[in-house]
């Protein structure tokens, strides 16, 4: 049993436990799902009925214990209740008997989740923890006991945020089995090599997070209660106890000390607490009343529990990789949810982008608490869809359209934060509203559609400048583009392509392309008007005839079927063999054994099916865009471009929609495949949410002995931002705009694009994963891949700079006005929010409100580690943050922990005026500023 005091656990001298018996610790919890089978305030259960009944039962009794999670429903009680239920909550938690774990507004998925948004999502629900408890709402102890998998960089950012223990329940079931006969449940997880970064982590026991068989005492569940009146014929208590103590010896057999963790309760139970504890009361007093057992059993919390264990000063194992790819069973790699559902993966990608882009405007221009507002719309879905039964895709069809439309709305909320940061930066320029238009990616945007002459204003979220090609929708032949300056640019005036599988009846018919140059942290306006002279396009379309388009670093050559062949680097000289090829896997659609699924990856066959032999093809070249256009399939093409002034190619694919067909409608699991002759063997290396590369094993494992039982499936890895193979000479990298599923061996690495099933998996949603799209028809999907070859000695210098680049997409925001003059007047047409580009290795990862009249920024190193490649890179820096800044300045610093709820060692780490610091490799810096507004 543990005592907080001061906001820290310690443990207590009557409940320390005993060197000779088995120490079960009760911990009971209830798992709140934030939205998975229905909207959050329409579960069916009543989250609410947990907090009211479990509330009024810990107040009977002070030794019972409860522990809540998922920040996200705590903060709806809590808004939602009077003033003396949430002093009875904050009672509770001050005096030790309610532990607050995880902390994050929701339990994040671990696979398909981006870095920047599980920081995002851990620092709103630790922020809303410590507003309502203080010091004593600090989580210590991380709870994620439901992804499907658990990453290295997850235990890493827990590592970071100061957390003492991490538990789960899923890894692999072969792991599983190796850790119950070695007594390795409980281990140290070295999380980065860079930080030294480790970590305490337990996996429970059981194959779940619920209670042990036959100790339910839920609305839920119903098992016998324990009946100790000996005259009544339901009389329990022995068995009971035997049961129990059974249980506990048998899951003591395979823990390294004498502690044990039993989780009593599971999703969403404690709707009837008092059954609860009642039980519970009665299982202790007879159990511990029994001398003969040397069980004694105590009420706890993980925190409690993580101190018992420390105290034995136990050796316990190590773990250096991750728990990629989860399997719960021979058949069940749950694989296939690193693709499900791709557009709201985008979307959620999206979002993040602008969120990013909404809250550094928030602190640059000082806007007022109705903008705040705004932005924590957004922030909190945000927060929301980063659930394990969100991002994942493994929610119900109306769910995930809830999902979408709650993003959609704080999308449209920071919108009016763009036009409150225009209209005050800009005080003297006439009224003129800026529209973002979410689906550029299809050439759509309704509010200029009849408009020739418009400006358009290209934020940047980034701390360096942005240098590259912009698309923009148009309605005419011709345009002419001018700068900030007014100086013409020159820009290229393409027909859309035009394909069957977009029915947008807003689709422009035209797209200006035009090379910009946006300033870090920053914006420029361009204005567009309608040209007099209409430009010859050079478009030409393409049968049985070997073709290149190139720009000023690449020629990339297609064969006479129109596959890309080949890459010649102009500047080394090099030519390098590539094949690009699309395919779909049938998956396994029975219904008696395991189908393919949201959750599930389970195909027919090893070998997946061609989609053509030929390609049709269309080239278009110009002095912006060069680009090869292929139809693929009736329902798959792409444009494959070499964008001006880049070294590496862009794949944009469309894909859907999957045909179904009218009876016995076979699955379909489309993926792409790239040849290379990079002899990368079995070896390759995909990120860990966006930042550390984890090194894979085609057919391989690291921390168990693999067995071969799904070819495929048990050889798909999650990416979220990057992939990569490589050899002693080059690698071959592969940037993604959403989280993906990836396999890879020997110089060719395959991406699961799109998936249709039409059976359930038997794993929760009870019901297929199938999108019917806006038509009924079936979902289409559209997506860029970003191809990269370098010699290995460069390979770290230009891959993770890039991936942070895709990540901070220019965001195009549109003036709806018709007279150009009237948005112009008055108005500054270009903005950077800093007065110097940021250094290669730094990155601005967050720039946020934060208390009162203070800010929250983190710098992140971009270089990691990544081998011998990156010696030159991954080293130690100093920055000095002096007059960093355009529009104030930082008067000081106070450090903190990555949560942002911490102080980072002691109150000391305040630095006044000087505003320099020294970060590492991989290290993410966190500071509260306090700034001084610079008069205009």
């Amino acid at each position: 049993m543990g005592i907080l005091e001061n906001g820290k656990w310690r443990i207590s001298e009557k409940r320390k436990p005993s060197l000779h018996q088995t120490n079960p610790e009760e911990s009971p919890c209830a798992h709140e799902e934030m939205q998975r089978t229905a909207k959050p305030e329409l579960v069916p259960v009543g989250v609410q009925y947990i907090y009211n009944t479990v509330i009024d039962e810990l107040l009977k009794n002070p030794n019972r214990r409860f522990s809540f999670a998922e920040t996200g429903f705590l903060w709806r009680w809590y808004t939602s209740n009077s003033d003396y239920d949430r002093h009875q909550l904050q009672k509770l938690v001050k005096t030790g008997q309610i532990e607050i774990i995880g902390g994050g507004w929701v339990q994040n998925d671990e696979a398909t989740s981006h870095y920047v948004d599980i920081i995002d999502q851990m620092t709103l629900g630790l922020q809303k923890l410590e507003q309502i408890f203080g010091e004593c709402g600090k989580p210590v102890s991380g709870w994620q006991i439901d992804p499907f998998g658990h990453s290295r960089e997850m235990a890493n950012i827990y590592a970071q945020m100061g957390y003492t223990s991490l538990y789960f329940a899923r890894i692999h079931y072969l792991e599983k089995e190796l850790r119950l006969k070695n007594k390795t449940l409980e281990f140290n997880w070295n999380a980065s090599i860079d930080l030294d970064s480790q970590i305490f982590t337990g996996a429970f026991f059981q194959d779940n997070y619920g209670p042990p068989e036959g100790f339910c005492w839920d609305s839920l569940c119903g098992d016998d209660p324990i009946m100790d009146n000996p005259s009544l014929e339901e009389y329990n208590v022995q068995k009971k106890v035997d049961d129990f103590v059974s249980h506990v010896r048998k899951q003591a057999e395979h823990q390294a000390t004498n502690q044990v963790m039993l989780l009593m309760g599971s999703d969403f139970q404690y709707t009837n607490a008092n059954s609860w504890y009642i039980n519970l009361d009665k299982l202790i007093k007879y159990v511990n009343a029994d001398p003969t057992k040397k069980v004694k059993v105590i009420y706890s919390t993980p925190a409690c529990y993580t101190q018992a264990v420390r105290a034995k000063s136990p050796k316990l194992a190590e773990k250096h990789d991750d728990f990629f790819p989860y399997a719960s069973a021979n058949h069940s790699y749950w694989t296939g949810y690193f693709t499900s559902r791709p557009t709201f993966k985008g979307m959620i990608r999206q979002a993040s982008s602008i969120l990013q882009l909404a809250k550094q405007l928030d602190v640059v221009a000082d806007l007022g608490p109705e903008d705040d507002s705004d932005i924590e719309i957004l922030r909190e879905a945000s927060a929301l869809v980063q659930h394990h039964d969100a991002v994942t895709g493994t929610a119900k069809e109306n769910v995930t359209r809830d999902y979408e439309k709650q993003l959609a709305r704080g999308i449209n909320e920071v919108e009016v934060v763009i036009n409150d940061f225009m209209k005050k930066t800009n005080p003297d320029a006439l009224d003129a509203k800026l529209v973002i238009c979410p689906l550029l990616n299809e050439t759509v945007c309704p509010p200029i559609n009849d408009i020739s002459d418009f400006s358009v204003v290209i934020f940047n979220s980034n701390g360096k400048r942005f240098n590259g090609t912009v698309r923009i929708p148009y309605s005419e032949k011709s345009a002419t583009v001018k700068d900030s300056n007014k100086k013409v640019l020159e820009s290229q005036v393409v027909p859309t392509f035009q394909v069957g599988q977009l029915k947008n009846s807003n689709r422009s018919q035209f797209e200006i392309n035009v090379f910009v140059s946006v300033p870090p942290l920053g914006y420029t306006t361009i204005s567009i008007e309608k040209g007099n002279k209409v430009k010859p396009i050079r478009e030409k379309k393409v049968k049985n005839e070997k073709l290149e388009i190139e720009n000023e670093f690449l020629i990339a050559g297609f064969d006479a079927q129109g596959y890309l062949s080949y890459v010649t680097d102009k500047v080394q000289k090099k030519t390098r063999s590539i094949r690009q090829e699309f395919f779909y896997y049938e998956g396994v659609d029975s219904k008696d054994n395991q189908p393919s699924g949201a959750y599930i990856f389970r195909p027919k066959s090893q070998q997946p099916i061609s989609l053509g032999k030929k390609i049709d093809i269309e080239r278009i070249t110009g002095s912006i865009t060069n680009e090869v256009r292929q139809k693929v399939s009736p329902w798959v093409s792409q444009q494959i471009r070499l964008p001006k002034g880049k070294n590496y190619l862009e794949m944009e694919w469309i894909v859907g929609p999957i045909p179904k067909e009218a009876t016995n409608p076979i699955t379909k699991e489309i993926v792409t495949r790239y040849t290379t002759e990079v002899r990368s063997g079995n070896q390759s290396f995909t990120d860990s949410n966006g930042r550390q590369a984890i090194q894979r094993f085609f057919d391989g494992a690291t921390s168990f002995d693999y067995s071969d039982t799904e070819p495929v499936a048990g050889n798909y890895y999650p990416i979220t931002s990057f992939g990569y193979i490589k050899d002693n000479v080059e690698q071959f990298s592969v940037i993604t705009d959403r989280a993906q599923g990836m396999m890879a061996t020997n110089g060719v690495v395959e991406i699961m694009l799109h998936r249709r099933c039409f059976y359930d998996d038997h794993f929760g949603v009870e019901e297929p994963l199938d999108e019917p799209g806006t038509d009924g028809a079936g979902l289409v999907a559209m997506g860029k891949h970003i191809l990269l070859f370098t010699d290995v000695k460069t390979s770290a210098a230009e891959l993770r700079p890039l991936a942070i680049d895709n990540f901070h997409q220019p965001i195009l925001a549109f003036s709806t006005d018709k007279k150009q003059e009237k948005f112009e007047f008055n108005r500054q047409l270009e903005y950077s929010g800093l007065t110097r580009e940021l250094p290669q290795y730094l990155h601005l990862l967050s720039l946020e409100r934060w208390h009162k009249k203070n800010s929250l920024i983190r710098f992140e190193h971009v270089y990691h580690n990544d081998g011998k490649e990156s010696a030159d890179f991954a080293i130690q820096q100093t920055f000095d943050t002096t007059n960093l800044f355009t529009d104030f300045d930082i008067l000081s610093f106070k450090q903190l922990l990555l949560g942002a709820n911490k102080v980072k060692g002691s109150t000391k780490s305040i630095i006044a005026k000087s505003g320099k610091f020294t970060i590492r490799p991989s290290e993410i810096l966190t500071f509260e500023i306090e700034v001084s507004r610079r008069k205009p």
